[in-house]
């Protein structure tokens, strides 16, 4: 059994219940609707088409945040000119109200992806003139970044406001916050979402990174978003970021998903290139929970084929993988029950670990301990199960809960026998939560 989740991201070619029911069929655990490509009534819509067809996914809402995007028009820049540009240009009209970037000479702007670089050489009240230390044609509609520019004020926009309230009210599973620069901006989002969906936050800031373990400790889950991450930090500097933000997680017990141009080649081709390969490898050993598509199965060629692709890179490169239990050695008390149950299926070389929980909270602190075993979890509800469909090597199932624990053990191997998540004759250690009103 793949331990590796897999996030696929929703789009033109993979929109349609079809492809929907596909793509779950392959291997995706997890569906994520980018608001920055959907209207509000469009992410209601396709929360509500995942339901219909793949009821057992979870469903990520990918909100847009303060993603800044050129509005002048068309322009050629010369390596080496001075380029005055109205504030509202650079997009900060987009934002919040309360959004401000208090913008200092020396800072970098970067264009399309940094393939235009300049930094401030003047601050006006509307305008900033910028030095061009690397042109080229600037077309409108192209990202701008501020690298070295703090942010204050909301993260969120109108329409982010609006498309969380869709994710509440719909019982989205998941909400990932773009442009996290602090944990304040996770908590602005965990106040509006209420205590329904559970919040990632998007690692894409140099100044995320500097406070990635506070990050940690607010979120219920961190993705290292390596685009914009690429763009606002050298791209030498981006795969030891990613192993940072991978092990912060570890140690906080937070999941982790990672994310862009994961198999970029797979927007036009059948296969991924050997350096793609070794890239979803190195992010299996990092100790990530989940790999994410993005463009792959947006509007690639062949999205099924995507997952296929991914579901077998992943699988090889767990033969080779044995992660440490570092949530155990940085949490000792939270991980003592959960740790033990690894530790024993690993001395006994347990086939498969039975988790019995109410919320899905125990299974989810065993995922974090990070055994080799694959781990069952029985839940009573299907909106635990779904919360757990980004965990690592977890496997939920949706079976009624007995008040009587012997009766929830053998109810729950029979259901797991009955998906044949457990085979006649394995070992099997168990875990069992209580019930109550302190239960998990």
């Amino acid at each position: 059994m793949r331990h590796t989740k897999i996030v696929a991201t929703l789009g033109p070619k993979s929109v349609s219940p079809q492809m929907i029911s596909g793509l779950h069929a392959v291997g995706v655990s997890v569906f994520r609707l980018n608001c920055s490509h959907l209207t509000t009534a469009a992410l209601e819509e396709n929360i509500r088409n995942i339901r219909k067809v793949s009821p057992e996914a979870g469903i990520l809402v990918d909100i847009q945040g303060p993603k800044l995007r050129f509005l002048g028009a068309d322009i050629s820049l010369s390596t080496g000119s001075v380029w005055e540009v109205a504030k509202h240009h650079l997009g900060l009209s987009q934002s919040d109200e309360s959004f401000h970037m208090a913008m200092n000479v020396g800072e970098r702007v970067l264009f399309d992806d940094g393939r235009i670089q300049t930094h401030i050489e003047v601050v006006h009240e509307d305008a900033v003139q910028l030095k061009v230390l690397k042109g080229g044609k600037l077309a409108r509609g192209k990202g701008v970044n501020f690298p070295d520019t703090v942010m204050t004020g909301s993260v969120l926009s109108v329409k982010d406001r609006s498309d969380v309230e869709v994710a509440r009210r719909m019982g989205a599973e998941f909400i990932a916050v773009s442009f996290v620069q602090q944990p304040s901006d996770v908590e602005e989002v965990r106040a509006l979402a209420g205590e329904g969906p559970k919040i990632f936050a998007k690692i894409e800031r140099p100044q995320a990174l500097e406070l990635i373990e506070e990050i940690c400790a607010v979120s219920d889950g961190v993705m290292a978003a390596r685009g914009d991450l690429g763009v606002e930090l050298p791209y030498e500097q981006v795969p030891s970021a990613q192993r940072a933000i991978a092990l912060a997680a570890l140690k906080s017990g937070t999941v982790s998903i990672c994310a862009t141009e994961m198999l970029e080649s797979m927007i036009q081709s059948s296969r991924p290139t050997r350096a793609e390969v070794s890239d979803v490898t190195a992010a299996v050993r990092d100790g990530f929970d989940a790999v994410m598509l993005s463009a792959e199965t947006a509007i690639g060629v062949d999205p099924v084929g995507a997952v296929r692709a991914m579901a077998r890179i992943c699988e090889a490169a767990e033969r080779d993988v044995a992660m440490p239990n570092w949530f155990a050695d940085e949490n000792p008390e939270i991980a003592a029950v959960t740790a033990a149950a690894a530790a024993l299926a690993k001395r006994i070389n347990a086939d498969r670990i039975l988790s019995i929980t109410n919320t899905g909270y125990s299974a989810g602190l065993l995922a974090a301990c990070r055994p080799n075993t694959a781990i069952v979890a029985v839940t009573p509800t299907a909106s635990a199960a779904r919360s757990l469909s980004v965990c690592r090597g977890v496997w939920p199932l949706v079976v009624n809960r007995h008040d009587d624990i012997t009766t929830a053990i053998q109810e729950g191997l029979q259901g797991a026998r009955d998906k044949n998540l457990i085979g006649t004759g394995q070992r099997v250690v168990v875990c069992v939560s209580r019930l109550g009103p302190n239960s998990d």
